[in-house]
């Protein structure tokens, strides 16, 4: 065989290697590419006026795919075309998997249409009860209730122990007998053992949870939909002051109203102290704070809030003290501003300097609670939840923060947030900002009251701290959302006690 003919055949075998490289190279690309446009259009956010530029890229792929298939390209070229094709297919299917996990994310944030309200069984830390099996046929302590899910915990109370119930209408005289040893074991709700652990600072040092039961209940979606890229809606923000589970039903520290305005591209916050002093839906008699509402499940809570400002809630979300955590350390932290220098009360490993302040996950959440450190007590406080929430915003819509964070983003919020809001909205409103890539307006409204102390509708055989409304704060911020709503601006709507 002559140099020539080895040569030759040699050339024509590397040809045939570089054009199956190339076959496989082209499946590749159409396969991941063309995957990646259907679940871009399937999705629908991407404004029109970038569309074009999507189809031009497009034309490329198939241009790509056709240069790809044509054997007797030079090969030197070919392997050039090789390489162009496999990133092409490589950008397709990180954002194609970008894709898949937004719509996860979605999904599931969007789904949840449940609550757990969690029971704790409740021994002193030196007794002899170490697990709730220890404590079978006892007598068991109870501060019973009418929700279903009090009834649940108890049958569940009873297939683990058989216990011996006795029954309480006060719950600090509940826990004082256990205190006392008049009785060894004592079922209490989330809220409950909160309740007693904030009226009693030892509470931790001297009680041991020895069975938690939780009870699953379904939610009734309240949801008002609304065309939310032409017309106001409201959104509910609720705080649960519980780490852990999402689901979990408790009291809810924070309550505002975010007032969302498309159109004229502002966003109000009206923030709603946790002591306030309201009448919860559907209830008549004693009325309660507004932190208790968060015990009888969202809806509670949601249908409170539109009986005391006269609005319709269209959608809501949930977050706890994880979230707020959380979310803070993946973007990064934040920069808040306090007119105060202190030591909060929930973490004094947190110090807050008067002035500019960069504050991790923890200390974020310690400023939020914030309120010992104030004249004005929960008012201030929900200034300072209102800042937070701003630059939690402004910090996550920033471009450089969403491009290097996004999966980190989502993989936070995958488990500590909850909303009623369809994902078809949510794409729909990140399809506007796209278009129109607007800057929003935020603005802050607070309902103010007076300190006082009165029984509840909770708990009607003690008195507790609560705040009696000022209705000229309710009527100011009833005049703004109805406004702001209505298309005004918050200039022209606000008032000096605002």
């Amino acid at each position: 065989m002559s140099k020539q003919t080895h040569k030759r055949k040699k050339s024509n075998k590397a040809r045939k290697i570089v054009n199956i490289i190339s076959i496989c190279d082209a499946l590749f690309l159409f396969g991941t590419f063309f995957l990646l446009l259907f679940n871009i259009l399937k999705m629908d956010v991407i404004p029109n006026k970038y569309m074009l530029y999507i189809w031009i890229f497009t034309f490329v792929v198939f241009l790509f795919l056709i240069l790809l298939l044509i054997p007797k390209i030079r090969k030197e070229i070919k392997i050039v075309i090789c390489i162009l094709s496999l990133f092409i297919g490589g950008v397709s299917t990180f954002g194609l998997l970008k894709i898949w996990d937004t719509t996860d994310f979605f999904k599931k944030i969007s789904a949840s249409n449940y609550e757990v309200e969690r029971y704790y069984l409740l021994a002193l830390k030196d007794s002899k009860y170490e697990k709730g099996e220890d404590a079978k046929g006892e007598t068991v302590g109870v501060y019973p209730s009418e929700a279903d899910t009090y009834k649940k915990a108890i049958t569940k109370l009873e297939e683990l122990i058989s216990p011996k119930k006795k029954e309480y209408d006060d719950l600090l005289k509940l826990f004082e007998d256990l205190l006392s040893k008049k009785i060894n074991v004592i079922l209490v709700s989330d809220a409950h053992k909160d309740a007693l652990a904030e009226n009693n600072e030892q509470f931790d040092s001297l009680v041991k949870i020895i069975e938690t039961i939780d009870v699953k209940t379904e939610v009734q979606n309240l949801i008002k939909d609304a065309e939310v890229t032409q017309e106001a809606f409201n959104i509910y923000i609720s705080g649960i002051d519980t780490y852990g589970p999402i689901a979990t039903r408790s009291r809810s520290d924070v309550n505002i109203i975010m007032t969302v305005h498309p159109e004229t591209h502002q966003i109000t916050l009206t923030s709603i102290p946790r002591d306030y002093y309201v009448q919860l839906h559907g209830t008549t008699g004693l009325k309660d704070k507004l932190t208790h509402a968060g015990v009888h499940g969202i809806n509670m809570s949601i249908q409170t809030i539109e009986d005391l400002l006269a609005i319709d809630i269209n959608y809501y979300v949930r977050v706890n003290f994880n979230t707020l955590i959380d979310l803070v350390d993946v973007v990064g932290g934040i920069t808040i501003d306090s007119d105060t220098a202190f030591t909060p009360w929930t973490d004094p490993n947190c110090k807050i300097k008067k002035g500019e302040n960069k504050l991790n996950g923890k200390c974020a959440l310690a400023f939020s609670r914030e309120r010992h450190a104030y004249a004005t007590g929960d008012r201030h406080r929900g200034e300072n939840q209102q800042q937070v929430i701003t630059k939690i915003i402004e910090k996550m819509t920033s471009s450089k923060t969403l491009i290097s964070k996004y999966s980190s983003i989502l993989a936070t919020l995958e488990n500590s947030f909850q909303t009623n809001m369809e994902t078809e909205d949510i794409y729909s409103l990140v399809k506007m900002q796209l278009d129109k890539m607007p800057s929003w307006e935020i603005n802050n409204v607070n309902l103010d009251g007076t300190g006082s102390m009165s029984y509840t509708y909770s708990y009607p055989n003690q008195k507790l701290s609560v705040m009696i409304p000022q209705e000229e704060t309710i009527t100011n911020a009833k005049k703004i959302i109805d406004g702001i709503q209505a298309g005004k601006t918050f200039v022209e709507l606000a008032t000096p006690a605002s």
